[in-house]
Order: C-alpha cells, then sequence, then structure tokens
C-alpha cells in the first residue's frame, strides 16, 4: 500500500498526499499570464516569477510544446525544446521569451512498460477528432534547473 500512496505515476494519487506540493504552489503562484489564440479559442499561459527570472536570461524564445499522447493509455506531456527546435506543427508565439506548439501523436506499439520508460515511435495523428482537442490553459515554472508545465484540455 505504501508504493501506492507515494507513486505519481498514472493511476498514482499524484498531490492528494503531499501537502508539500500544495505548499509550493501557495509561495510559488503562477503570477504571470498572458492569452494567445489557438485554433480560434483563447489559450492561458501562467508561469511562476522563477520561470519568468528564467525566460529573461534566456537570448532566444524557449519553445514548449503541449502534446497529447496517445497509446495503451493517454499521457499529456509538456516537452520544452530551444528555439531552433524544428516542429511540424504551428508555433504560436505567447511574449518575446516564450512560445508554444500543440501536437497530437500517436504510439505505434501497445507495451505499458516501453511506453512508461521511453515512449515509443509515434506519428502525429491529423484526424478531426484529434485537431478538435484544444488546450486551454498552460502552466509553466523553472525548479531546481528544470522546466516543467502542465496543461488542461
Amino acid at each position: 500500500m505504501r508504493s501506492f500512496l507515494i507513486n505519481h505515476s498514472y493511476l498514482g494519487t499524484g498531490d492528494l498526499f503531499a501537502p508539500s506540493r500544495w505548499l509550493e504552489k501557495f509561495l510559488h503562484p503562477h503570477r504571470h499570464i498572458a492569452r494567445c489564440q489557438y485554433r480560434g479559442k483563447e489559450l492561458t499561459v501562467h508561469w511562476t516569477r522563477r520561470a519568468q527570472r528564467q525566460l529573461q536570461q534566456l537570448e532566444e524564445p524557449l519553445l514548449v510544446e503541449m502534446q497529447l499522447y496517445f497509446s495503451c493509455m493517454v499521457k499529456k506531456r509538456v516537452l520544452f525544446h530551444p528555439a531552433d527546435f524544428e516542429s511540424d506543427s504551428d508555433i504560436i508565439p505567447v511574449t518575446q521569451h516564450l512560445s508554444v506548439t500543440v501536437r497530437t501523436v500517436q504510439s505505434d506499439q501497445c507495451d505499458p512498460v516501453e511506453f512508461a520508460r521511453h515512449y515509443p515511435g509515434k506519428r502525429k495523428l491529423e484526424t478531426p477528432g484529434a485537431k478538435k482537442m484544444r488546450p486551454r490553459e498552460l502552466t509553466i515554472d523553472f525548479k531546481q534547473g528544470q522546466w516543467r508545465g502542465n496543461f488542461s484540455i
């Protein structure tokens, strides 16, 4: 039972038993907000003061990829790329230091162990249903030397 309580995987309890995460959200709220248009809908981007300081130090805009990954389970991923990253999706500028893109991809195979480790080979989904999925909100933080993010649909 102990491993279930501290497991932050797909079926774990996540923030439910993590009061330190609630305190972290209170002390470092996502104070910076920008809005942009994606496929005719508004996308709201929030980021912390730590992320703002890090963004201002960058010479080129940071590209944030919001990815819906379909395999055995659906996984939302937020990936951070350098500005010279070649994306096959539309790149939407949010601020002079930040751009976002959205991709919906599908795995070539369904192996739960391989999926959890490496996110195996994928192809971009171009179906009408996949194109209807739009993110509403993106939150970004820079903590312990790493970019972190989450988004909602």
